[in-house]
Formats: C-alpha cells, structure tokens, sequence
C-alpha cells in the first residue's frame, strides 16, 4: 500500500508568515494611536495577530521536531522564529499598556514612533522573504542594511523622546513612568527586529 510522501515544511513560509503578523500588528498599532478610539477592542485585535504568530511559532517548532533534515539547522530556524515572535510580543505590549494606564491622548512622539515601527517591521518582512533564496540573494544584503538603518534612527528618536519626556515639565511624576514605559517598549520593537534582521545576515553566511 502506497501512502504518498509526507508533504515538506516550509520553515521559510512559516516564518514569512510570522514576520507578516508582526507587520499587521504594526499597522494595527499605528493605526490604533492616529483614530485613538476603541482602545480595549483595537487592543484586543492586536492579541488576535499576536496569538495567531504564537500558532505559527508552535506549529514551527513541531515541524521541526519530526524532521529528519532541515534546509538549515534547527537552533537557527528557532532563533529566528523566535526573535519575530518577540517583536509581535512588544507591539501587543504597548497596545495593551495604552489601554491600561488609561492614556487619554497620544503625544507627538509616540505617532513617530508608530510610523518607523510600521516602516522598520516592512523593512523587516521583505528581508525574511528574501532568506529564502539567501545562498543566491543579491538583495538580502541591502535589506539588513535597511532594517539596520531604521533601528539607528529608532534609537535616535528614543533619546530626543526621553530627553523632551523629562526635561520639559510638563507632566506628572506619574505620567512620566507611563511615557517612559511606552516608549521604551516600542523602541524594543526596533530592537528587536535588528535583532532578527543581523540573525538572518549571520545564518546566511554560515551556510554558503
């Protein structure tokens, strides 16, 4: 009796997929802070994006627990899944702290923010769909730089965040812990996808 193969994984579209659910929640974020409505629900909608990535992250690493090879070895293949899934962690983080410290208003800084993590988490999905093809890839090179370049402008924007956060005067004690707390979560989203970002370039070149 002929059972077939057993269909192949593909940890790379798995983890393209992760990487598209940190993106979503991303925009989710951002768009959550511009319409700053609804912030329980929108809240909500993000765990959704986060839960179905934790799947994902699951389903990754059963696959690769009944594998008998693997395209690249397993401990990398979950490192970088998860990496990713941190990233969709920190986004859900911040959603969640809006709706818990009761925040009445979005300041400035926090919409610029919510842009780069939206343009950094872009940056960062097309360069895990480039992995893919890492042993051939002329692009994925550029696309670490890229998410390397945003993740240094993060940073900058962080300081000058902090700096106006407690030097102007202008808040309670109390709402500076809940700024502080906020904007240091969302630059970890930045970190984090540089940490994802330098992962892919060091897995590629140990396996050319």
């Amino acid at each position: 009796m002929n059972f077939g193969k057993r269909k192949e994984t593909n940890y790379f579209e798995i983890l393209y997929k992760m990487a598209e659910c940190s993106h979503r929640a991303a925009i989710q974020l951002n768009e959550m802070m511009h319409n700053y409505t609804d912030i329980a629900r929108k809240a909500e909608e993000i765990h959704a994006t986060e839960h179905e990535a934790d799947n994902l992250l699951h389903e990754l690493v059963r696959a690769l627990n009944t594998a008998f090879i693997t395209p690249i070895d397993r401990e990398d293949l979950i490192e970088i899944g998860n990496y990713i899934d941190s990233i969709t962690d920190s986004i859900e983080d911040v959603a969640n702290l809006f709706d818990m410290y009761s925040i009445q208003r979005v300041e400035k800084p926090a919409l610029d923010m919510s842009e780069l993590a939206k343009s950094i988490t872009k940056a960062l999905l097309d360069a895990v769909r480039e992995f893919e093809l890492f042993r051939n890839s002329k692009k994925l090179n550029s696309l670490v730089v890229e998410v390397n370049r945003m993740e240094e402008k993060g940073d900058v924007l962080h300081r000058t965040t902090m700096k106006a956060l407690f030097s102007k005067g202008d808040k309670s004690p109390l709402d500076i812990i809940k700024w502080k707390d906020i904007y240091d979560n969302m630059e970890r989203i930045y970190d984090t996808c540089e940490d994802v970002a330098d992962a892919l370039e060091g897995i590629a070149i140990k396996n050319r």
